[in-house]
């Protein structure tokens, strides 16, 4: 198994690296990096989760008699299996959260949109259903959070007041807009329900900072 872990991570890893070019172009780089940096540390890092669940045949489809025709790579071929099974059974969320992250994982955000769509249907009052798809979406997009991955967010915290992860997304958006007010409040409510010593509180602080001019 810790081989396939350690490729499904590289893999992750993969797919970020275009993450901020992607939104910092045409920005301000002082003002973009928030969003660069909260996308990233968004995205699920599910390698382990995704080995546990795609490598089991059984949850991928049924019990068949016959022979599949095998395709060249291993990975490609349990993801299309989970899709699939999926067009069969499209009431089972926990598939459409492994499609997602798994086309997230091999740098194919595009076509884990119309999975959050079927997991957002089977889970409308999901907050991290909804920041996921907004993360997911601002990447495909290439535009940053204004717009519907912006609106997505808000659902999120009008669902949970206290998810961190749109809270972030938030404060970063408000921070790239040049609403200063509304950053530095999404960044306090961070600061009061991240650990204090995560990426995403040291993160507060500095946008904090940063508003504050740098003292």
């Amino acid at each position: 198994m810790t081989p396939f872990i350690l490729a499904a991570a590289a893999l992750t890893l993969a797919a970020l690296l275009p993450l901020a070019p992607a939104l910092l172009a045409g920005r301000d780089a002082p003002r973009a990096w928030p969003t660069a940096l909260v996308l990233g540390l968004a995205l699920p890092l599910a390698a382990g989760l995704l080995y546990a669940q795609l490598g089991r045949s059984e949850a991928i489809e049924p019990t068949s008699t016959a022979a599949p025709v095998e395709p060249a790579d291993p990975v490609q071929q349990m993801v299309q299996r989970l899709a699939d099974r999926l067009r069969r059974a499209p009431d089972d969320a926990q598939g459409w959260a492994l499609l997602a992250r798994a086309h997230e994982q091999l740098g194919r955000p595009q076509d884990a949109i119309p999975a959050y769509v079927q997991l957002e249907r089977l889970r409308p009052d999901d907050a991290q259903v909804l920041s996921q798809h907004a993360v997911t979406l601002a990447l495909v997009r290439g535009q940053g959070l204004a717009g519907e991955p912006e609106a997505l967010l808000k659902r999120a915290l009008a669902l949970d007041a206290r998810h961190v992860p749109a809270l972030a997304l938030l404060g970063a958006a408000a921070q790239e807009q040049g609403d200063a007010a509304a950053a530095r409040g999404y960044w306090l409510r961070v600061q009061a329900q991240a650990p204090a010593q995560s990426e995403v509180a040291q993160q507060a602080r500095e946008s904090l900072k940063q508003l504050d001019g740098g003292r």
